[in-house]
């Protein structure tokens, strides 16, 4: 299974060569990718007590993803979280987290979530405290939120160097104001615009906000119809950005000949650098039903996560407008008080032992 899980490396990277009309005499291009994770419960992991080992060495956690080729810290924020489980990233948290990522020598990217809680393509629940304002008057919150949330980092010494405006918002944010698809099934790109418009003005107005870069994330990974569509309106509706962001889990968004359609695509038709901000593979078994998901030929073992990783690295590094790539959640133990589950998709196992896919990205020259 391993030989014939390169062996399909080697037929994706000529694919990505004969993309681009790079042959074997031809200069390859420059190599700019860079590699991260989300590391949003770190900190609440080694304040319970976890910890992290490399063939049994205990180090910090952020030593081990550094010492492996990690130089990005992706961490969310939550507007007024309950505090419970992986629902813990208040603006003080977020700042103490960004604060160690940084002494460690990590870049930030921050994920304002806009939302209490956890925000994705099907749940973009407007914080509690604007559910009952005008759509006027929630612009302006956004714009102020967003303005001083930055200031505040940036008070603090955490100043991050990229922030994405919403998280997986395919289908909006800030639902019902900015949900884009209305039960009349009117496509509602205009106050979804306006949304974005006042999270971008907020950052690039903010104290030493005007050099972070900007992020749009959609959960539309190997989707070139869905991607096009969502990006080509917002950059219609005048929304000003710097990188697209696309999950890509290969169980929900295709396979990695369609990831590189979708790059290429949008590569022609934007002037945006990309970023794989989400991506994750299981090592221990756990995987999404239905089990024809399963993707071939990476099993979901300790053998099959690595391989993964590396072939989309590989593959990847083939096109000099994806930047970064983020590994979801690679940090997740087995520590029951924390409330929040492992569910084999972390790069460490229930002990604290890392899998060796946590050197994935290292190996890639």
């Amino acid at each position: 299974m391993k030989t014939f899980g390169y062996f399909l490396i080697l037929i994706l990277l000529n694919v990505s060569c004969s993309l681009f009309g790079i042959g074997d005499d031809d200069e390859k291009p420059k190599i700019v990718l860079k590699f991260g994770g989300d590391f949003s419960v770190l900190k609440k992991m080694e304040d319970a007590g976890g910890l992290y080992k490399v063939n049994g060495v205990v180090k910090e956690g952020y030593e081990i993803f550094q010492e492996n080729g990690y130089t990005w810290a992706r961490l969310r924020l939550l507007h007024t979280p309950s505090g419970v489980g992986p629902v813990c990233n208040d603006l003080n948290y977020t700042i103490k987290s960004a604060q160690n990522a940084k002494q460690s020598g990590f870049k930030i990217l921050l994920n304002l979530h806009y939302s209490d809680m956890l925000a994705n393509p099907g749940h973009q629940k407007i914080p509690a405290i604007w559910e009952n304002i005008s759509f006027n008057i929630l612009q302006d919150s956004v714009y102020n939120y967003t303005k001083s949330v930055i200031e505040a980092m940036n008070k603090a010494g955490a100043t991050p160097d990229m922030v994405q405006i919403g998280n997986e918002i395919n289908n909006g944010m800030l639902w019902p104001f900015g949900k884009l698809w209305t039960e009349s099934n009117i496509t509602n790109w205009n106050n979804l615009s306006a949304l974005l418009k006042a999270g971008v003005r907020g950052v690039r107005e903010a104290e030493n906000g005007a050099m972070i870069q900007i992020m749009i994330h959609a959960a539309n990974g190997g989707n070139v119809d869905a991607s096009y569509n969502f990006y080509k309106n917002i950059i219609d509706n005048g929304v000003d950005f710097d990188v697209i962001g696309v999950s890509y889990y290969p169980w929900w968004h295709g396979t990695f000949i369609e990831l590189e359609s979708n790059i290429l695509f949008l590569s022609n038709q934007f002037k945006q650098d990309f970023s794989i901000v989400e991506t994750a593979y299981y090592a221990k078994g756990w995987y999404p039903e239905p089990s024809e998901w399963f993707t071939e030929p990476f099993e979901p073992t300790e053998q099959g996560q690595h391989d993964f990783l590396v072939a989309l690295a590989e593959i990847m590094k083939q096109h000099p407008r994806v930047k970064t790539i983020f590994y979801c959640e690679p940090d997740i133990l087995d520590i029951p008080q924390t409330k929040i589950d492992y569910s084999g998709k972390s790069l460490f196992d229930e002990d604290g032992d890392a899998f060796s896919g946590i050197s994935a990205w290292k190996e890639i020259e």
